[in-house]
């Protein structure tokens, strides 16, 4: 068994439609930072100078549903509708309050624009860590704040979040990336069932 960076470049394996900061893959470039797309998203922090679980929830949801209606191939599966609410959960969590999500948006431009932690804007690592479970508890109040539905056999758990991370389908648990469900298994990420 083999594995490289480029098994991850995939379209629906890690990146995936409806980015916050990148276009869909049917439009071409899918990895070039689109700020046009990213500037749709700050629209919803307005001038508070604070991301909040409400406004980015929104922000990523209002993405799901332009692209929707622009993308004839628009794809947004259960495995990467969870990566797309966990990489909210994650941007304020690392950049603001693990528990409450609030996080200046000065932090959140830094690490979406220019990809880089900002301890020159005063960011220091949060003392409590960032892992599966406390991205899963944001999880709730982001989908609370929009009132969108889970897709068919998705449950917002720290279970699910581990599944999409491990190469299994958070809906079916099939192993849909072979690679990522090795490298979990090896990990210990995954019990012998696949399960969590």
């Amino acid at each position: 068994m083999s594995f490289d960076l480029d098994m991850l470049n995939r379209h629906n394996i890690v990146e995936h439609d409806a980015s916050i900061s990148r276009a869909d893959a049917s439009f071409g470039d899918d990895h070039t930072f689109n700020q046009t797309v990213w500037n749709s998203v700050l629209s919803y922090y307005n001038s508070s100078g604070v991301a909040t679980i409400p406004a980015a929830a929104k922000a990523r949801y209002n993405r799901i549903l332009v692209e929707k209606a622009r993308d004839p191939q628009f794809s947004l599966g259960p495995t990467q509708f969870m990566f797309q609410i966990a990489e909210t959960a994650f941007y304020l969590s690392t950049m603001g309050n693990p528990v409450t999500g609030d996080a200046p948006v000065s932090f959140v431009r830094s690490l979406i624009e220019q990809e880089r932690l900002p301890f020159e804007l005063g960011w220091t690592p949060p003392t409590q860590q960032t892992n599966l479970a406390t991205l899963a508890a944001m999880l709730a109040p982001m989908m609370a704040a929009t009132g969108e539905t889970l897709p068919d056999g998705v449950t917002l758990s720290e279970h699910s979040l581990r599944a999409a991370y491990s190469g299994v389908d958070v809906a079916t648990g099939a192993v849909y990336n072979s690679a990522a469900y090795a490298v979990a298994q090896l990990t210990g990420a995954l019990n012998s069932n696949g399960a969590s």
